[in-house]
C-alpha cells in the first residue's frame, strides 16, 4: 500500500473517530437543556477570551520570528502572523498539515528555504511538548487526588466493569468483541509487520533527531530568556482563555484555579489528539468529565466543554480568514 493511500486511510479513520466520539457525547445530551443553559450565559466574558486568544497568536509570532532570525533570515510580523493563522486553520481541518502550510506561506513571501523553516517549527513543537509535560507534572503535584479520580472513573473502573467483570461472568458478546479486537489487531500487525519494523525505528530516530535539532536551535538564540518568557506568556494566556470561560455560567464561576489547571492539562491532551476539528469529541468528553470532579453538574459541564470548543473553532476560522486576506494582499502587492 502506498504512503499516500495510508495517509488517506489515516485521515478517514481519525475523522470517523472524531465523529463517533462527538455522536456519543451529544447523543447522551439533552439538547433542550443545553440550549436552556446556553441562554443563561453572560457572554461579555467572550471579549476577554478573544483578546487573550489574539495575544497567544502575537506571542507565538514573536517567538517564531526569533527562531527564523536565529537561522539567518528575517520575516515580517504581518506575514508571519498570516502564516501562523493559516497554519492553525489548516491544522483544524487536516491535523499536522498546518505546519507545512505555514512554512510554505513564509517561503512564498520571503523566499526562505522550506526545510530550514520546517526546522524552526520542529523546535517550536519540541518546546510545546516540554511545556505540556511541565504543566502536566505541575497539575499532577497540585491536583493529585483529582487526577487519580479522573483516571479511576474514566479509565480503570469502566474497563474493569465493562470488560473484565463481564468476561468473568461469562458474557459471550463482550468476549466475542474482545476476541475480535485482538484477532483484528493481530491480523493488522501481521499484515503491516514489515512496514512497522521499517518505520518504527525511523520514526523514533527522527523524533530523537528532531529533539536534538530543537535543543541545538534554541542554543543558537541570542535572547534565550526572551524566548522562554514568550513561551511562559503563551501558557499563561492558555490558562486565562480557559479561566475566563468559567464566568459565563453562574454554576461554573465557582471553579477554582486548580480546576482550571486540570481542565487546561486534560483539555490540551484532547486537542493534541490528531483528530479533525481540534480534537472534536475527545476534547468534549475529557473536559466534560473533568468538571464533574469539581462538583459541577453533568449538563453544565458538557455545556461548558461545548462552548469552549465552539468558541475556539469560530476564532480559529476567523483568524484563518484574516490570515488568508493578509497573505493574498501581501502577495498581490509583491507582484
Amino acid at each position: 500500500m502506498k504512503p499516500k493511500h495510508l495517509q488517506i486511510i489515516q485521515y478517514i479513520v481519525l475523522l470517523g473517530t472524531g465523529l463517533t466520539l462527538s455522536w456519543l457525547f451529544f447523543s447522551g445530551l439533552n439538547i433542550a437543556q443545553l440550549k436552556q443553559t446556553l441562554n443563561t450565559g453572560n457572554y461579555s466574558w467572550c471579549y476577554l477570551v478573544m483578546i487573550v486568544s489574539v495575544l497567544v497568536y502575537v506571542f507565538r509570532v514573536l517567538r517564531w520570528q526569533m527562531l527564523i532570525k536565529a537561522i539567518g533570515y528575517e520575516a515580517g510580523f504581518s506575514n508571519t502572523f498570516a502564516a501562523l493563522s493559516i497554519g492553525y486553520f489548516v491544522n483544524f481541518c487536516f491535523p499536522r498539515l498546518g505546519e507545512i502550510t505555514r512554512c510554505l506561506s513564509i517561503k512564498k513571501q520571503h523566499n526562505i528555504p522550506f526545510m530550514q523553516l520546517l526546522g524552526t517549527v520542529i523546535i517550536e513543537r519540541v518546546v510545546d511538548i516540554i511545556s505540556l509535560i511541565i504543566v502536566l507534572l505541575l497539575t499532577l503535584m497540585l491536583q493529585f487526588d483529582k487526577i487519580i479520580d479522573f483516571f479511576q472513573n474514566n479509565v480503570f473502573k469502566p474497563f474493569y466493569e465493562g470488560v473484565i467483570v463481564k468476561i468473568i461472568a461469562g458474557n459471550s458478546i463482550v468476549l466475542m468483541v474482545v476476541s475480535a479486537v485482538i484477532i483484528c489487531s493481530s491480523v493488522l500487525f501481521f499484515y503491516f509487520r514489515k512496514t512497522i519494523s521499517e518505520k518504527s525505528p525511523k520514526i523514533l530516530l527522527q523524533f530523537i533527531q528532531g529533539l536534538k535539532e530543537g535543543l541545538a536551535g534554541i542554543s543558537k538564540l541570542k535572547e534565550k530568556k526572551l524566548f522562554i518568557f514568550y513561551t511562559f506568556l503563551i501558557w499563561v494566556c492558555y490558562y486565562l482563555m480557559t479561566y475566563f470561560w468559567f464566568f459565563v455560567f453562574e454554576e461554573t464561576s465557582v471553579l477554582t484555579w486548580g480546576a482550571c489547571l486540570t481542565i487546561l492539562s486534560i483539555g490540551t491532551i484532547g486537542r493534541s489528539i490528531p483528530i479533525q476539528g481540534g480534537g472534536m469529541g475527545a476534547y468534549h468528553f475529557l473536559v466534560g468529565q473533568v468538571v464533574l470532579l469539581y462538583g459541577v453538574t453533568g449538563i453544565v459541564g458538557k455545556t461548558l466543554a461545548t462552548l469552549i470548543h465552539a468558541g475556539q473553532t469560530v476564532f480559529t476560522f476567523a483568524m484563518g480568514l484574516v490570515g488568508l486576506i493578509i497573505f493574498f494582499v501581501g502577495y498581490w502587492k509583491k507582484r
